[in-house]
């Protein structure tokens, strides 16, 4: 592990608005979630199925909005490294790929941390609630969901500080910033309302459904989760093959406009880089 590396993965896990609204924020709702909102007995086997579900819909839509956080707080590191890495590729051995895949791999490591606690907390306060280990069913799946989810966001996050390097309104980064944690609440509103095929179109709105059904090993609907959960009713059943293809395309969408930007951004002068 290098020293930009380090210095990349401390520097995220320690900034205090990180921790702030990544952690947090997102815990307060965590309690909120389990013990205020989740007045569900263990009294039969179907109760305790609920309960399982419930607590996977609970890490997925809150460690979405967690990993949205951090989204949030890249856009601005990455305008800042962007000035730095000028300076680094030319003056050290460090060749611009090797940077641009070390600040991915720290940047990437300290998302998925994020996302691991809020994931542990649910589990560990319904543990606390209903006496339920409730483990995912696909373990494995819900890894490789949370590690396509930091990638997303991250060539995300990417696109907008390069857009607002590009078009020389680095001053507008605190607004476009929060566009991250935008698209993460509208795929959140899903627990209320049913997007019904924008969830393939809206990034971000398919991975809920991916992580709750690694989760439970059922198919989740395309919206109104909550409808889905406590009613009998039949509502639509996300197609997951699309859900999965959907968020690879945005990904793919990410990195060819962050590459595209990336070099438009070469003529623009560091001085103009900067809040």
């Amino acid at each position: 592990m290098t020293l930009y590396l380090k210095l990349k993965i401390k520097d995220l896990l320690t900034s205090p608005e990180l921790l702030g609204w990544g952690i947090g924020f997102i815990e307060f709702w965590v309690i909120m979630w389990i013990f205020v909102f989740s007045q569900i007995p263990t009294e039969t086997l179907w109760n305790l199925y609920i309960i399982k579900t419930n607590i996977a819909m609970a890490y997925s839509f809150l460690g979405l909005l967690s990993m949205s956080s951090v989204a949030t707080g890249l856009t601005y590191s990455l305008l800042y490294v962007s000035r730095a890495a000028r300076y680094i590729t030319k003056f050290t051995k460090i060749s611009p790929l090797r940077f641009i895949i070390e600040d991915f791999v720290g940047s990437l490591v300290a998302i998925l941390i994020f996302a691991l606690i809020i994931f542990v907390s649910v589990i560990g306060f319904s543990y606390m609630k209903w006496k339920v280990l409730a483990l995912p069913e696909n373990p494995f799946g819900v890894i490789v969901d949370l590690v396509i989810a930091g990638v997303a966001l991250y060539w995300f996050a990417y696109v907008i500080s390069l857009a607002v390097i590009v078009a020389r309104r680095t001053r507008a980064l605190t607004m476009t910033s929060y566009i991250p944690l935008i698209v993460g609440f509208i795929a959140y509103s899903q627990l209320w309302i049913d997007l019904g095929n924008l969830v393939y179109v809206i990034p971000m709105c398919s991975l809920p459904a991916l992580l709750t059904y690694h989760g439970t090993g059922v198919y989740p609907p395309t919206g109104n989760y909550f409808v889905w959960l406590s009613s009998s009713d039949m509502v639509p059943a996300i197609n997951l093959r699309l859900a999965a293809l959907s968020v690879f395309m945005w990904i793919i969408i990410f990195v060819i406009l962050s590459l595209v930007l990336m070099r438009k951004s070469k003529g623009i002068p560091i001085e103009e880089i900067r809040l």
